[in-house]
């Protein structure tokens, strides 16, 4: 029995052995056939924000992590600050990069820093367009429209009207900081066209999307630079307005920050590479092989963007579906090996959510709906929220000239004199008159002025609305109850959120800004409101009412006068948030100190973005002040 006991023992060691053995095999076997990532660390990709360059990324770093086993990374950006990024070697691919377009992207290269690689597409295009029923069909409004040199003409610029300067025309350019937006404006110069047309920069790729799509859901008319391979080119019907041939030595000039500007060109056949940071190409030859050979047909590229746009997809959900369905094509990118570790991870299915992931047949999503409720408000209303923008651009446009017409000196003294009026002191008189002196000095007198109207009109829009709905509030606790979640929301809700709706009903510039500053800037009015007459004493309330006050006299003559300090704290609060906004408001193309700073901050320039904060910081402690001052008086019951 014991040696029986022996040998059971035994035989069952060895078969544990077996099968740790086994498992050790298969374990080492894997560990054979996993891919094994050429660089030490993740692989840090451009994060560009257009959708060509946003899907081309995806399909890269789905590639580089199932068929070269790496990690990867988006660093967001614009233009310039990722070409000299990858010129540092902070990022290592840019996945779309238009060669030779600016002044960093050339110093790179030339220094050996940066290699542009293959071609994720050929046949580019890019240039000045309009709709194609502003020039074809029965409603054709510009029928002869067909080149630039036409634009000079009283007629097209009365039909592409700029809203704030109406005697002006239109020219929607790039966002600041694409190297596009450079060129732009020195065609703009070459033709010729600087007075007569304003070159609007809208801050940001959504918000020009946004401004082109409700332009071309209302039939408006638009001229606005484009480019394809994108989903705007693959779904609008356009018009490229022709331009004189290209030459080298135009082209030259065109993109140099120091050219003459004098002759304006078509831009050359793109030369659109993957742009890759030396020290990476060197550490990676294969990955950069397989750039070389990783072109998208322009059918394909454009199809999928627009499959992406349809179905709200990110750009790495697109990617994937653009591996399973189109393998003929990325097999001749790689080697068989690669190829058959990524159709073993698309073959695997997504990965499976962890233990704690809320399960995904459970969510829900508004955005189709929400969606389809904007589009349809664009598409069925849009001329009658564009009359009311237009309305509102009258009296923008009228303040905005009051300003340029009051000489420099005089809006000093306006500002020292209100200084004067809030502290009864010199020292600050002085200090506020000497600030306003600085910033005419900086170059900053008209984005400053420009600001301020913005500013001024949003605050008094908040002040109005929120001074009553402040006192009905505090004389009515269902009011105030019901009012206290909206204002919560208005508070935490992110700008960004209701700043695209708001161009496409509103367009592009200061109205849609508006709009979103007030939303911002308004609760703290209505709460410091609430709150002044709140406080006011209940014994003198009784003092009022024993002398037969009615309510509207006791609100009046009382509570108001008393709850001075507390509402002045929320003017000066509503001021200071409507300040606060300007940067953000620049993103949806509102000019003045804050469309300087976001232009400094996309194209490198400090020093432009250092003196614009500057102003900023200037008009903020000038206006709190002031209005500190008025409300730091003492009241009667004080």
């Amino acid at each position: 029995m014991r040696r029986f006991s022996d040998r059971l023992e035994a035989g069952m060691i060895g078969m544990c052995g077996l099968v740790l053995l086994a498992g050790f095999l298969c374990f080492a076997t894997r560990l054979e056939a996993a891919p094994a990532c050429p660089v030490d660390g993740p692989v840090r990709f451009a994060g560009v924000n257009w959708e060509s360059g946003e899907f081309i990324t995806a399909v890269m770093q789905e590639i580089l992590e199932r068929g070269y086993g790496c990690a990867t990374e988006t660093v967001p950006g614009n233009t310039v600050t990722l070409e000299q990024a990858l010129a540092n070697d902070d990022i290592q691919i840019l996945a779309e990069e238009w060669v030779s377009r600016s002044d960093v992207w050339k110093k790179a290269e030339a220094e050996g820093s940066v290699r542009a690689i293959g071609h994720p597409f050929t046949e580019a295009s890019e240039g000045w367009y309009v709709p194609n029923y502003m020039v074809h069909g029965p409603k054709a409004i510009a029928p002869g429209l067909n080149s630039v040199s036409q634009l000079a003409d009283p007629r097209y610029i009365a039909l592409f009207r700029d809203p704030e300067q109406p005697d002006k025309g239109r020219f929607l350019n790039c966002p600041s900081g694409w190297t596009c937006e450079g060129v732009n404006s020195a065609k703009l110069k070459a033709y010729g066209l600087t007075g007569a047309y304003v070159d609007f920069r809208p801050g940001t790729g959504p918000a020009m999307d946004a401004a082109i799509t409700s332009a071309y859901m209302q039939k408006q008319p638009i001229l606005f630079y484009y480019w394809s391979p994108s989903p705007i080119a693959g779904r609008l019907k356009l018009v490229q307005l022709k331009e004189p041939v290209w030459s080298a030595a135009c082209w030259a000039d065109l993109t140099s920050k120091n050219g003459r500007h004098s002759q304006g060109c078509a831009a050359p056949p793109a030369d659109v590479a993957y742009g890759v940071s030396t020290p990476f190409a060197a550490k990676a030859p294969a990955i950069a092989a397989m750039l070389a050979q990783a072109t998208f047909p322009m059918e394909d590229l454009n199809a999928n963007l627009v499959r992406r746009a349809d179905s709200k997809r990110t750009a790495r959900a697109q990617a994937v579906r653009f591996l399973q369905d189109r393998p003929d094509l990325w097999r001749g990118w790689v080697d068989a090996a690669v190829a058959g570790h990524i159709e073993a991870s698309l073959q695997a299915g997504p990965v499976k959510a962890a233990p704690s992931a809320f399960p995904a047949g459970w969510t829900l999503s508004i955005r189709q709906p929400v969606n389809e409720a904007v589009n349809g408000l664009v598409r069925d209303h849009g001329a009658g929220f564009r009359a009311v923008s237009n309305a509102g651009l009258g009296v923008i446009v009228a303040l905005d000239k009051l300003f340029t017409i009051i000489p420099w000196w005089l809006l000093i003294a306006v500002f020292m004199g209100l200084a004067w009026l809030g502290t009864r002191r010199i020292g600050l008189t002085v200090v506020v008159g000497g600030l306003m002196f600085v910033m005419g000095l900086l170059g900053l007198w008209s984005l400053m002025t420009q600001t301020l109207t913005l500013m001024l009109i949003a605050s008094f829009l908040a002040l109005l609305i929120g001074l009553p709905v402040g006192i009905a509030a505090a004389k009515s606790r269902w009011i105030k109850a019901g009012s206290l979640p909206v204002l919560d929301i208005m508070q935490t809700l992110p700008a960004f959120v209701y700043l695209i709706p708001a161009l496409m009903l509103f367009g592009l510039g200061k109205v849609p800004a508006i709009l979103a500053t007030v939303i911002y800037a308004l609760p703290p009015m209505i709460r410091l409101t609430t709150l002044g007459i709140e406080r006011v004493d209940r014994e003198v309330r009784e003092a009022g009412e024993s002398f037969g006050l009615t309510p509207w006299q006791m609100l009046w003559r009382v509570e108001l006068p008393l709850a001075r300090p507390t509402l002045m704290a929320g003017v000066n609060q509503t001021i200071m948030l409507a300040l606060s906004m300007v940067v953000v408001a620049s993103m949806i193309g509102a000019r003045g100190l804050g469309e300087q700073v976001l232009n400094g901050i996309q194209t490198l320039d400090v020093g432009m973005g250092l003196e614009a904060g500057l102003g900023i910081v200037i008009l903020a402690f000038v206006l709190d002040r002031i209005t500190q001052g008025f409300g730091g008086k003492e009241s009667a019951h004080d």
